[in-house]
């Protein structure tokens, strides 16, 4: 650990020991913290960023993902209390989870576990439900199929995560770290054409598949306790 970490490391503890019921501890450890603080030129938003870390995992695309991916990692970033944002490059794309405490960590491999999965219910379904169609079409229905899965995912991951006030060093950690940050329009092969009934039972084919989908039971351990450690 480095000094200045140290340093913020000691500051948090005592800003920790300021919320205790005991007066006289809580007014010392404010004091402390606060010592430090003008001692080692550390300011309120120095405190926060240091919360904040990151963590990745690759992407389907190496710039504009599809919507149905796009929809998986903003439903993943929101269950762990974490920003999200595609980053591209010649090597693809890589999603990176912004968020406090082991949040990302966590965030990102929950999103590279189900994305896995994901392939292979979407693979499975185009065998076995679309022999008959022509390739574009056999895309633009899985991607259908794989709208209906994540849907159906959003119930396995609501609840995972506990709310923190996390919110303003994320907030820090992007005005930082990605000032410049622009929006992109996920794919989207359906396009405006009319849904037609081979359509919706893609989409529910995929809700029914997505509802067997799982995460690793010890993912809701520490993604509560990644929500916890900065309440």
């Amino acid at each position: 650990m480095s000094d200045n970490a140290a340093i913020l490391a000691k500051i948090k503890k005592c800003l920790a020991l300021s919320k205790s019921s005991n007066e006289h501890e809580a007014a010392a450890a404010l004091r402390q913290a606060q010592a430090l603080m003008r001692k080692h030129d550390i300011t309120d938003r120095d405190i926060l960023l240091a919360e904040v870390s990151e963590a990745d995992t690759p992407a389907g695309a190496k710039k504009t993902p599809i919507r149905w991916e796009a929809s998986l990692s903003h439903l993943i970033a929101r269950a762990f209390n974490c920003d999200h944002l595609l980053s591209t490059g010649f090597s693809g794309g890589r999603w990176k989870f912004i968020g406090p405490g082991s949040a990302p960590e966590v965030a990102a491999y929950a999103f590279s576990v189900l994305a896995r999965q994901l392939r292979k219910a979407r693979a499975e379904f185009i065998a076995t439900k679309c022999k008959r169609l022509i390739r574009a079409s056999k895309t633009r229905r899985a991607d259908l199929f794989c709208e209906g899965w994540v849907a159906a995912v959003r119930q396995l991951v609501a609840n995972i995560a506990t709310t923190s006030q996390a919110k303003a060093a994320i907030g820090a950690y992007m005005a930082k770290h990605y000032p410049d940050l622009g929006d992109f329009t996920p794919r989207n092969r359906q396009g405006e054409r009319a849904m037609l009934k081979g359509d919706y039972s893609a989409r529910s084919d995929g809700w029914q598949a997505g509802k067997a989908a799982q995460l690793r039971n010890g993912l809701a351990g520490q993604a509560k306790q990644a929500a916890l450690s900065q309440q």
